[in-house]
Order: C-alpha cells, then sequence, then structure tokens
C-alpha cells in the first residue's frame, strides 16, 4: 500500500493506491485507488487510541448532514462503513500518520501533490469516498481524475448542495421518491432501497444480482458522463 495525504481546509484526505480484499470492488490482484476523508477528531482519536463510537463520533466535518452520520444521531451500526474490520483499517492508516507528522504539519492540497495523484490514479479503477464524503476534493481534481481512470465510483449525499459534481457522482438516495427528485436536478442515483425497484438497474456486484461483476469491471456508478444511463439500486445490506 501507498499512501498519498494532504489537508483540504481541515480535513485530511488519503488516496490510497494498493489491493482490496473485498471481491465486491475488485479482483484480489488488482491495484486500485481509493480515497478516504477524516476530520481532526477522528485523527486525534486514532492516535488516543479511542473506541469505535468516539471514533465516528467526530464526523461532522466529513460526512455533512448524511442521515448515517453518528455526529447526526444515526445508530453506529447504520452506516456499513463503522464496523471493526473498517474501523481497525482507518485508525491504522491514521496512526500510520502520525507516526511521520504532526497534524498541524500535514500539507494542503497543492501541485506536486496533484501530480503524485495523477500518476497514482492513471489507468486504475478509483473509489472515491471510501470513507468520507467525496465532493471535499476540488472539482477540477476530480475532473482530471476520472479523465484518467479505467473507470470509478463514487457517491454524495451533498447532491442537493453541490450540482457540479453530477457528472461523475452518483446521488446516494433511499427510495424511488428522491430518485425521482434527484434525477429532475440532473443527478443518476445510487439507491439503497428495502425493495427492489424494477424501473432501475440491480447492481451487478449485489447478492441480489448474484455478483456477476465487480465495481471495477462494471463501472455504472460514475455519474452521468460515466457508463450507464439509468439509476443503480441496491437492497439494504
Amino acid at each position: 500500500m501507498s499512501n498519498i495525504y494532504f489537508k483540504i481546509e481541515n480535513t485530511l484526505c488519503v488516496v490510497r493506491l494498493g489491493k482490496t480484499t473485498n471481491k465486491k470492488i475488485a479482483a484480489p490482484g488488482e491495484k486500485i485507488v481509493q480515497t478516504y476523508h477524516f476530520s481532526e477528531g477522528q485523527f486525534n482519536a486514532a492516535i488516543n487510541k479511542a473506541d469505535m463510537k468516539t471514533f465516528f463520533s467526530h464526523d461532522a466535518a466529513v460526512c455533512f448532514d448524511c442521515p448515517f452520520a453518528v455526529s447526526n444521531g444515526a445508530k453506529l451500526s447504520a452506516c456499513y462503513t463503522h464496523k471493526g474490520m473498517q474501523y481497525l483499517g482507518f485508525k491504522s492508516m491514521l496512526r500510520s500518520i502520525a507516526k511521520r507528522t504532526k497534524w498541524e504539519e500535514i500539507p494542503q492540497l497543492n501541485k506536486d501533490i496533484e501530480r503524485d495523484i495523477l500518476t497514482a490514479v492513471n489507468g486504475r479503477f478509483v473509489r472515491f469516498g471510501s470513507y468520507g464524503e467525496p465532493s471535499l476534493l476540488p472539482i477540477d481534481l476530480t475532473r482530471t481524475i476520472c479523465s484518467l481512470a479505467k473507470s470509478w465510483t463514487g457517491y454524495t449525499h451533498q447532491h442537493n448542495k453541490r450540482p457540479e459534481f453530477s457528472p461523475f457522482f452518483m446521488a446516494s438516495t433511499h427510495n424511488q421518491s428522491e430518485e425521482t427528485a434527484a434525477a429532475v436536478n440532473g443527478w443518476r442515483s445510487f439507491v439503497a432501497s428495502p425493495v427492489g425497484i424494477d424501473t432501475l438497474v440491480s447492481c451487478p456486484a449485489s447478492a441480489e444480482a448474484g455478483f456477476k461483476s465487480n465495481c471495477s469491471k462494471c463501472g455504472l456508478c460514475s455519474g452521468t458522463q460515466g457508463k450507464g444511463r439509468k439509476s443503480v439500486v441496491i437492497l439494504e445490506h
């Protein structure tokens, strides 16, 4: 694994190049790029060996008004990222960075860092927002990353506030009425629904679709400029 890390204002972004053990995302041997966003509170919680609930309670600066954010009153189990293995991975990532630098010494995003990011993403699958809100990245950098990537995925609960990301990310919605409202505003959606929606495409990497593909191969969740025209649905899990 190799990490590129930097601040965007007062949040930490980590761009990680490496393999994943999640076969729904990519093949085991494939190197992919994933982006993560953390708050200063989460950085300090990781250093201080805080428990999982305390760590995720500091998510306001990187999850905003997401209904699954602990800072918004959601249960710890509400978000799929709030699991033991993910938490241990986030904590390990942040503690590794803390061994190299203090929070106040982490550099802001600059041209040299952007060059390193673009080298890492060239010709590879990019998973925006493996943790945290992907629209924290500058739109110009996001656009360039997508132009170089083999394929990408990205999901945002900020679709009512950040329309400039609709070419690249999916609106995170949770039922057909939310999907319809997002579509009126120019978004394709990724709908995490308690029931199937026949008019939408079932996620090919889902259990209900028989795990017939993975995110890297599929690439449907790539906004209006990526693959596909319909919104994508997955059963809540």
